[in-house]
């Protein structure tokens, strides 16, 4: 069976069908000659011209010499003319069978061919897509849908890697300019040791807080115990650790999530939604208003969290879940931003097969909705 597997696919499927032909081809020659046989031996010969041994108006008896040596020849005529016309059959219908599946095959053989041409220089071309709407076609389409998706992917990481050796860059030539320049003061005074060292603390808890998010991102966050969880216990433990930028913001919150149920992880959806809201105060307008609204169905929990922040243009929101996306990069910068909050935020609602969605209107408000499935 391994060596049958081995030989091509156009040889297998002749093999196949020339054995399904010998053994129709055998089935029907001996049923043939059965039947022959039957109809020799019951029909009566009205008269023998050849030996004028019969009369015209007596039936031949079974026994009669002439009659037995008749039959026999007639069956071996038959049979002769059966078995030469099963072989005809068999090696016509094979060699028909093989051009046949040939040119059938003839579109995988060239699909496999283009496949074969691709290579690192090449990685993302897609393959000509025939006109037809058979499985070559089918298959065609699909090998680009997946040359497509890992096109985008490893741009993706392409573009990820870059933004993160830019943004681990920018702390570090930050803080070496301001070394490099106490260096050039050949009697630098104490105030300015003290302003390079305060540049030099503040670059590097921007550096710790980037690597943090890095690693989250590229965590796999596995969900390793699932719980019910509150709702209204884990925002309030989230609202009370924000509770001084809250104060000096004199931004006001609400939590509205009452007896709602949350099943998951509970470390990572506390991350999540610490994220979450974290935005909300952080790009919200001083004495502005937070909302944190849950509702319940039969096999959802829907979470609202709404605020009156600077909002998110229209053509930016799809990209705001993207590593390193920020809608104003020097604004999230002055905040302290890295723009990898919201990757991790969607990276754990995808891990507990949720969903999230966001409506903005840009300098009114923004609204993030996250649909977590009940058990």
């Amino acid at each position: 069976m391994k060596r049958f597997n081995r030989i091509s696919l156009r040889l297998r499927l002749t093999i196949v069908i020339a054995l399904i032909l010998i053994l129709a081809s055998t089935v029907l020659m001996a049923v043939s000659i059965y039947s022959a046989r039957n109809i020799y031996s019951k029909v009566p010969l009205i008269e023998m011209v050849a030996n004028g041994e019969i009369s015209a108006k007596r039936p031949l008896l079974r026994d009669q010499p002439g009659l037995a040596v008749l039959r026999v020849e007639q069956d071996n005529e038959f049979a002769s003319i059966s078995l030469l016309s099963v072989v005809l059959v068999v090696v016509i219908g094979t060699g028909i069978t093989y051009l046949i599946v040939g040119r059938a095959l003839k579109p995988v053989t060239n699909l496999a061919r283009k496949i074969e041409e691709i290579d690192e220089n090449n990685l993302f071309r897609p393959v000509n897509v025939t006109p037809s709407n058979d499985e070559v076609s089918k298959l065609s389409v699909s090998f680009n849908h997946m040359i497509a998706k890992l096109e985008k992917a490893f741009n993706s990481q392409k573009n990820f890697s870059a933004n993160a050796a830019h943004e681990l860059k920018t702390p570090l030539a930050a803080m070496i300019a301001n070394i490099e320049v106490l260096q050039l003061d050949a009697n630098p005074t104490l105030d300015e040791y003290k302003e390079t060292l305060d540049d030099a603390l503040y670059n590097a808890q921007r550096l710790s807080s980037l690597v943090n998010d890095l690693l989250k991102v590229n965590a796999e966050l596995h969900i390793t115990t699932c719980e019910k969880i509150d709702a209204n216990a884990i925002f309030e433990s989230i609202i009370d650790d924000l509770r001084p930028e809250l104060q000096n913001k004199s931004i006001q919150i609400e939590n509205l999530t009452g007896g709602a149920q949350l099943y998951g992880d509970k470390l990572l959806l506390h991350r999540a939604f610490n994220n979450l809201i974290h935005n909300a105060v952080k790009y919200n307008k001083p004495g502005g208003l937070i909302k944190i609204v849950a509702t319940e169905t039969d096999d959802k929990t829907r979470i609202a969290i709404f605020d009156t922040g600077i909002g998110i243009p229209d053509d930016q929101i799809e990209k705001i879940f993207d590593p390193f996306y920020c809608v104003d990069p020097s604004r999230s910068r002055e905040l302290g931003g890295s723009g990898l909050g919201l990757s991790i935020v969607k990276s754990v609602i995808d891990k507990h097969g949720g969903e999230i969605k966001v409506q903005s209107i840009e300098d009114i408000s923004t609204t993030f909705v996250i649909f977590l499935p009940k058990p």
